[in-house]
């Protein structure tokens, strides 16, 4: 007997990879498509984990407030991502605030949809368990740099990460560019805003990243890995 055609929407993200038709049928017509204005909140630190996000254009930021008040971004999200998958299908809060940080659409589900659609269809399940998996292999792999590795390896690996997140191919190499910024890369690094501006301006006059007042773009990206580690 032939097996079903796979679903092949190329705006889809990874909750919808490999799944056969009825599935995908059955996870878009419970989801509700919703626009974000920049700077609107999808959720806040410590809400709820009462709706399910996966970006279908734009760009969402992940930020983290510690019990001193001081702001760390976590990750930037883009087309095809789930965001708030751990704590809705873990059912605690969220860990972090969600802002769009330019004008995003995504689609939505409430978390009892999601997790239904999870117990009925294995291979949903099975998506949202890797993708789980996935963002906590990330979040260890990021303290581990934090305690393991010197603040340049820190910024290269940072850098290399959101060109493969959010970063656009162009002539000079991969381009990050706003909203992303400085600053951001020096939260997610532990490190000062300065120092994160001294580094980048020493690896531009290397060659391996080209500066702009509202872009990065890596140049370089086998170097920066050799410094990554």
């Amino acid at each position: 007997m032939d097996q079903a055609p796979r679903w092949t929407r190329p705006t889809m993200g990874t909750l919808f990879a490999g799944l056969e038709r009825e599935p995908a049928d059955a996870l878009l017509d419970a989801a509700t498509h919703r626009q974000f204005a920049e700077g609107t909140t999808l959720f806040h630190q410590g809400d709820a984990p009462s709706q399910l996000f996966q970006v279908s254009a734009g760009l969402v930021k992940l930020s983290r407030v510690n019990p001193e008040g001081e702001q760390t971004t976590l990750r930037f999200m883009g087309a095809g991502d789930l965001v708030g998958c751990v704590a809705v299908f873990q059912q605690s809060p969220f860990p972090a605030t969600a802002i769009a940080s330019k004008p995003t659409s995504v689609l939505c589900w409430g978390a009892a949809q999601i997790l239904d659609l999870t117990r009925r269809y294995p291979a949903i399940s099975a998506n949202a368990l890797k993708t789980v998996g996935d963002r906590a292999r990330e979040m260890i792999d990021r303290v581990a740099e934090l305690t393991d590795k010197g603040v340049e390896a820190r910024i290269a690996s940072v850098l290399l990460r959101l060109a493969g997140q959010v970063g656009r191919t162009c002539l000079a190499g991969v381009e990050i560019a706003y909203p992303v910024t400085r600053r951001d890369v020096a939260e997610m690094t532990g490190v000062t805003y300065f120092t994160v501006s001294r580094i980048l301006g020493g690896w531009q006059r290397q060659g391996l990243v080209q500066l702009g007042r509202v872009r990065i773009i890596v140049m370089e990206p086998q170097r920066l890995a050799q410094i990554a580690g």
